[in-house]
């Protein structure tokens, strides 16, 4: 079953950030993660909730311990960061009416 992992960041400079995580796509790769869609906070734009799906959760949660990705938050001057883990979702295909 695939998860669906979302993690929001905050980080000194977005775009120096933005660089770092896509010079390691294929890091994210060899620990089973396919990346999703970044979204960047309308409210701080220094902050940003990122997409991943992955079928083996506790694999991809390697790669967020291991040394090369401390180094790369360190350089991507990363200050915080949330995990929220979903098993699936609902999806819709017409609008949900505000009640």
């Amino acid at each position: 079953m695939v998860k669906h992992l979302l993690i929001r960041i905050e980080m000194d400079d977005y775009d120096r950030w933005l660089a770092a995580h896509y010079q390691h796509t294929e890091d994210r790769k060899s620990y089973g993660m396919m990346d999703g869609p970044v979204y960047r906070d309308i409210d701080n734009a220094n902050a940003a909730m990122f997409h991943i799906r992955t079928e083996n959760l506790e694999r991809a949660m390697q790669w967020f311990r291991s040394d090369v990705f401390k180094e790369a938050s360190h350089r991507a001057t990363v200050r915080g960061r949330e995990f929220y883990i979903a098993d699936y979702g609902v999806a819709t295909t017409t609008p949900v009416a505000a009640g």
